[in-house]
């Protein structure tokens, strides 16, 4: 849950959203906070260790820019043909890592219609199989890929598990077409097992990572520019913690950024909730009958509940203003107008907006289509989202 200390004054957003003559649902990121917590993500990453932003989390081109920027990031991991696309399009320098594998069809629409994509992208690759249709792409567009191989570091999401990576790595280096990079490591798990299991987790997570460095550098594999070779892992909950000694040649972070509530843990504190959603209140009874029982209504005057109906609704996304407001177990969800019971308030909300704290930023920010961008009390910008598609 968001904590009431750690939340902007929303009373200032409704004014700055009113001013601006918003009148519809919007989302809104505060700029101040944003920077501030690329600050901190940059004081805590280990020297030595690059940065890669994880461009669906913050998937608005000027959001991404200023985040490459100002962390001095190595690039982006991206996870979708359609975000690969555009970025490719607007952002032609920018290196990619993919998230995932993707399929070779969606490879091989992207290198037909993208003529840097070869230099600028890192294919993941999960399987001697995909391996070699990659290879097969390669050779028939006369190029070389450059790959990495997702190793499963204990997630079991999918991958090549460490006992399986020597055999793939001799593949692949048997196919010419490929030019293999590194390997990427993701383990969000780590963060959320209890006590007892995590530290061993950790444990096999970092022996992954440090043989699978040696055994690249062994291979004489090497990275970008001829660097050391690509060993990713990390996420928004763990990029602080790995570095060099652990073999680890950079680290993705992308949520952290704007904090959404599913990133609400210890392992984020410090940084800010920057992101929210805000939405009109458009009715408000401070004395709401509840449905089928009006007789009984001045025998619970004693609650004090008050209810307000909100423009829209259903969004991944919890209440957070007014304070202590909350959804109505009696009315249930809706989208069309969502109400929320909480205690009487001292004037009409009508009119006012409410916000909201999303769990996460990847479909919220597609949801929305644009961010408006909220500076020193006041709406500056509007920023258009990346592609919605997959």
């Amino acid at each position: 849950m968001s904590s009431a200390e750690s939340l902007p004054d929303f009373a200032l957003w409704d004014g700055a959203l009113r001013q601006a003559g918003q009148t519809l649902p919007c989302l809104v990121l505060d700029r101040a906070r944003f920077v501030a917590n690329l600050a901190l993500a940059r004081s805590r990453a280990h020297p030595g260790t690059g940065l890669r932003v994880v461009a669906k989390s913050l998937a608005a081109l000027p959001m991404l820019d200023l985040a490459v920027q100002q962390l001095g990031a190595v690039g982006v991991m991206t996870f979708s043909s359609a975000m690969l696309h555009s970025l490719l399009q607007e952002r032609p320098a920018l290196d990619h890592l993919m998230g995932k594998p993707l399929p070779v069809g969606a490879a091989a629409e992207v290198l037909t219609q993208q003529a840097k994509a070869p230099d600028q992208v890192i294919w993941l690759l999960d399987t001697v199989v995909r391996a070699q249709q990659y290879a097969e792409l390669a050779q028939f567009c006369g190029i070389r890929l450059r790959v990495a191989i997702e190793l499963d570091v204990g997630l079991h999401r999918g991958g090549v598990e460490p006992a399986a990576f020597a055999a793939l790595l001799t593949q692949i280096q048997q196919m010419p077409q490929l030019q293999l990079e590194g390997v990427m490591g993701y383990e969000p798990h780590l963060d959320k097992l209890p006590a007892p299991l995590r530290k061993r987790s950790i444990a096999a997570v970092e022996q992954a990572l440090r043989g699978a460095a040696e055994l690249l550098k062994q291979r004489g594999i090497t990275g970008p520019q001829g660097a050391a070779p690509l060993v990713n892992t990390g996420g928004s909950l763990t990029f602080d913690r790995y570095g060099p000694a652990q073999g680890v040649s950079e680290v993705s972070l992308g949520s952290v950024l704007v904090k959404p509530q599913g990133f609400c843990r210890p392992a984020t504190r410090g940084f800010l909730p920057a992101m929210f959603i805000a939405t009109p209140i458009l009715k408000y009874r401070a004395n709401n009958p509840l449905p089928g029982l009006d007789g009984l209504n001045p025998l619970l005057t004693w609650r004090r509940r008050a209810n307000l109906a909100i423009y829209g609704g259903y969004w991944k996304a919890s209440p957070v203003y007014p304070h202590g407001y909350g959804y109505s177990g009696i009315f249930g969800r809706s989208s069309n107008q969502e109400v929320w019971s909480g205690p009487q308030l001292a004037a009409s909300p009508v009119d006012h907006f409410a916000f909201l704290h999303p769990s996460q930023s990847e479909a919220v920010i597609p949801e929305f289509g644009e961010i408006l961008v909220l500076t020193e009390g006041q709406i500056t910008e509007t920023w258009p989202a990346l592609s919605p598609r997959h």
